[in-house]
């Protein structure tokens, strides 16, 4: 590709180092030091005067080698002459970023010679300049030849002039202040011809009652973030009363997928937890205290005093991994790095009568493997607790029911392993540790007892690269090994809306695949890791259009990927792709509503929320129907907590509607009763919504074979919303106005006071239509519904308070 210079010259491609071409050999024109200077340790790699580049001169290069020692030569010019020659002289700001970039992404090697610019007048160093910023400012003053580089900029030509122009004109005022001598030119801004480019103050953003911030033209280039209705811009945190008055709930800015990132910048959830917060605050202020205290102090996960790894007979545990080899058939390819058939040679040779071990006294591997049998039957447990579709003879319910009451033994048995294994030097030297760390990180995604938002070390990327099994392409077992951790670590993290950082880029991963199931989801993983970073972007604005072009692609790069799968693995593993992609949609549409409810702009929040719906409509659809597909019976494990968080986060943002719509009755001043009507009924409908999600949550909970936390915490917390709901329904006197903060009393624009009714009537008939599908009226109607006891408290209790507390906060 041609390069155009600032003097108009075309030129094919850089030309080659001196060292390069007076060697006759290939350069590969690498800035500051080419690849072959670096190897043979050349230090004056410099590459010939060309446009574009400024090159040392014999004088300057005796000058710069007699000054080595800190020595500086001074040159015989006239200090006194301030003249637009020596401006010329000076890097622009854009040179000297690219410069600084360039330096950045530099490769390691011998370090390049200083080419400073000469001094010519030291008087001028450390000499007062107010006209820099506006106040006194120490600067120490260089002049001499400019160092030029070639760039690109997203700028058109005319626009980088204006702004170099602007750049030069200040560098004038400060030397005609530091040098005293004025110069006749005239400093004032050219006007500019009509259709060009205009960056001048008046359009670029101010701090305004939109909550638009400034916009630094050096860091954020594009001139379409001008137009403040381009911005995507609802990511801005919320400030501190507000993140106080919602403690102990806490932000997570790296989890863009996730409710508390939600509900710290949606003022209108952001209600119903300020109001929670204050009806336990007045009404169970000690028991507050307490859960305080308590989760302060912590809460020990594990039993302590036993340091014996323990573990059911060995008749019982060879049973517990026959029964799961029977049930996933499809182990090697969904988890390859759980070899159950081995662990049964294991369990034959190892075990006794006792099945009690010291790990203190276990060889590594034999730790390692105790660990890895552990792991199998506690994954054989969330294999049967998870499935309502997979009967149980009396003899394997009874297996079941021995499994369950040995459930906590070996969960602590876990913990004894990866303590022994954390205190022995030669673990992190064990690929047999990996796998095991692997499992153990595997099983904390799918097990029913692990948190969503704890606390995530990523043991298994740390370990698997100081192994460099990442960058592995001969052993084919440790390239299976890191495909297996490298999707493992994507899921998880992308299912939060986190940048799996530590894999995400080729200098951190060079993997070799062959593991198939990774092959298919490789294209949509590389995608949503590109889409998670933009909306990480933190040091420049984000363009609307680009964050609902990334959603419409990412429609299409799960439709690539289901159309790959044929085999029963490959539907399985796609079922974990389809939520992460649900719950990620889900919560782009929702910032997108939430960013033209700030915008005002009526139109397109009215076609996004029909989006929203039928999205909604769809997900409910998948989870549910997942749950009960009987070719998935025995599979539920893999996808059944991703399925229950995305419930919960749905929830959520029904809860965010309904508060909307009650804030819409409360301030309506209308005449249009049909408008109010309207917003009444949604609000009915929202909450009849929550109410059949808690009946098929509560249905499902019966079916299973043992209870499931997530579905409790889930199930709690609904109920506390339909309290709330019944209390806001309640006339404008019994309210608890006193409990809300002058705050949260209208500081935000509400997208349903400004809708207008024919659109809302059709947002009713959507709605309508999405509850008849989950349940029918006439089956609805025969069962008895939820009842509201304690709307003045939200439901709570001393008896339940630990409880709900522990839902919406543990």
């Amino acid at each position: 590709m041609n390069v155009m210079d600032i003097r108009g010259r075309k030129m094919k491609k850089p030309p080659a180092c001196v060292q390069c071409r007076k060697r006759k050999i290939g350069c590969d024109r690498v800035k500051p030091v080419c690849s072959n200077c670096q190897k043979n340790g050349k230090s004056d790699c410099f590459y010939p005067d060309v446009p574009g580049q400024y090159v040392v001169s014999n004088s300057a290069s005796q000058n710069s080698n007699g000054g080595r020692d800190g020595a500086v030569v001074d040159t015989p010019q006239n200090p006194e002459l301030a003249s637009m020659e020596q401006i010329r002289e000076y890097n622009t700001r854009l040179q000297l970023l690219n410069a600084q970039h360039q330096q950045q992404r530099a490769s390691p090697g011998p370090a390049e010679p200083t080419q400073f610019i000469p001094r010519t007048v030291q008087t001028f160093e450390n000499k007062p300049v107010s006209s820099a910023n506006g106040s006194a400012m120490h600067l120490n003053w260089v002049q001499g030849p400019a160092i030029f580089d070639i760039m690109t900029s997203p700028y058109t030509q005319e626009e980088v002039l204006w702004k170099e122009m602007d750049f030069l004109r200040s560098r004038l005022l400060e030397l005609q202040e530091i040098t005293g001598k004025k110069v006749d030119v005239d400093l004032k801004t050219e006007s500019r011809k009509d259709g060009e480019s205009e960056l001048s103050e008046t359009k670029r953003f101010k701090p305004s009652m939109d909550g638009y911030k400034t916009v630094n033209e050096f860091r954020d280039l594009d001139p379409q973030f001008l137009d403040s209705k381009s911005v995507f811009s609802i990511f801005d945190t919320r400030d501190s009363d507000v993140l106080a008055a919602l403690n102990p709930l806490m932000d997570t800015p790296n989890c863009v997928f996730n409710v508390p990132f939600l509900v710290v910048r949606d003022e209108f959830i952001s209600r119903f937890y300020e109001k929670f917060n204050s009806v336990t605050k007045t009404h169970f202020n000690d028991l507050v205290s307490q859960w305080r205290r308590l989760r302060v102090a912590g809460v020990p996960l594990y039993p302590k005093g036993d340091t014996q790894l323990r573990f059911p007979p060995r008749s019982l545990t060879q049973e517990i991994i026959t029964k799961y080899i029977a049930t996933v058939a499809d182990n090697n390819s969904l988890v390859p790095i759980l070899k159950p058939k081995d662990l049964l040679q294991i369990v034959e040779q190892f075990f006794g009568r006792d099945s009690i071990f010291a790990p203190g006294k276990l060889e590594l591997p034999q730790l390692v493997s105790l660990g890895q049998v552990a792991l199998c039957l506690l994954i054989t447990y969330e294999t049967l607790a998870s499935s309502v579709l997979i009967p149980l003879r009396e003899e394997q319910l009874t297996m079941f029911n021995q499994l369950k009451d040995w459930i906590s033994t070996l969960r602590a048995d876990l913990h004894l392993v990866r303590s022994e294994i954390d205190r022995r030097k030669d673990s992190a030297r064990s690929v047999d540790v990996l796998r095991f760390v692997a499992l153990w990180k595997y099983y904390e995604t799918i097990s029913d007892s692990c948190d969503n938002n704890s606390y995530d070390g990523d043991e298994d990327v740390h370990l698997a690269r100081q192994l460099a099994i990442n960058h592995e392409s001969q052993n084919q077992l440790l390239i299976l090994l890191w495909n297996f951790i490298f999707k493992n670590y994507c899921w998880r993290h992308l299912f939060k809306g986190e940048i799996p950082a530590l894999a995400s880029s080729s200098e951190l991963n060079s993997m070799t695949v062959i593991d198939p199931l990774l092959n298919n989801d490789l294209s949509l993983l590389n995608f949503q890791i590109d889409m998670v970073k933009y909306l990480h972007t933190r040091d420049s604005v984000m363009s609307l259009i680009k964050v609902l072009r990334l959603k419409d692609l990412f429609k299409v790069k799960l439709h690539e990927q289901n159309k790959k799968c044929y085999t029963t693995a490959a539907i399985i593993n796609s079922v974990v792709d389809s939520l992460i992609y649900h719950n990620a949609m889900l919560f782009l549409n929702y910032y997108l509503l939430m960013q033209y409810e700030a915008l005002k702009d009526t139109e397109r929040f009215t076609d996004g929320y029909k989006e929203f719906l039928q999205l909604v409509q769809e997900t409910l659809f998948y989870v549910f129907s997942n749950l009960a597909n009987l070719k998935f019976a025995g599979y539920e494990f893999m996808f059944a907590n991703k399925s229950f968080i995305t419930l919960n986060n749905i929830c959520h943002m029904i809860l965010g509607l309904y508060e909307r719509c009650h804030q819409s009755i409360q301030n309506f001043t209308g005449t249009d009763d049909n408008l109010k009507e309207e917003i009444n009924q949604q609000a009915e409908t929202l909450v009849l919504l929550l109410r059949k999600i808690l009946m098929l949550l509560q249905d499902y909970s019966k079916n299973r074979k043992v209870a499931s936390a997530h579905i409790e915490k889930l199930v709690c917390k609904i109920r506390t919303i339909l309290e709330y709901t019944a209390y806001c329904s309640r006339p404008k006197n019994t309210t608890l106005n006193h409990l809300a903060p002058s705050h949260f009393t209208s500081k935000g624009t509400n997208a349903f006071e400004n809708m207008d009714s024919s659109a809302l009537l059709k947002i009713v008939t959507k709605l309508r239509g999405i509850s008849e599908s989950l349940i029918k009226s006439d089956f609805y109607g025969q069962r008895k519904p939820f009842e509201t006891a304690y709307p003045d408290t939200l439901g709570i209790t001393k008896e339940n308070f630990q409880t709900i507390f522990d839902s919406f906060y543990s």
